[in-house]
């Protein structure tokens, strides 16, 4: 933090944060460094900004880069479907994990297929 920022204003405004983003999960290490987790480099680049902008009345924080600690891929189909509610509990999810079809990763990363594409039309 710069300066004499209140921790108070930066706990406040991680939690604001957490509240208004339910991907992100906001923790405290023993160092006293503040952890903000999000759903990749991206989120994470608009979580400070809006961290900063919108919670913290624009305050100077010092962070650090983003860290990709994890990732996992799906090898093979699931074997149950699992079923999720929405927050007002009116909408229910249903979904299973199935590998991306051979060759879909590198037609979306070449510009081949976008998110506004038919689904129905295949490769």
């Amino acid at each position: 933090m710069q300066g004499c920022l209140r921790p108070a204003k930066l706990v406040e405004g991680l939690k604001r944060l957490a509240k208004s983003d339910p991907m992100v999960v906001c923790t405290i290490e023993e160092s006293g460094e503040h952890i903000i987790a999000g759903a990749g480099e991206l989120h994470l680049e608009i979580c400070l900004k809006d961290l900063v902008d919108d919670f913290m009345g624009g305050a100077e924080i010092i962070k650090s880069d983003p860290v990709v600690s994890f990732r996992e891929t799906v090898l093979e189909k699931s074997v149950r479907t699992v079923m999720s509610k929405s927050p007002n509990k009116h909408n229910r999810l249903y979904m299973e994990a199935r590998p991306l079809e051979d060759g879909l990763a590198e037609a979306i990363d070449d510009g081949r297929i976008g998110p506004r594409d038919d689904p129905k039309v295949k490769l």
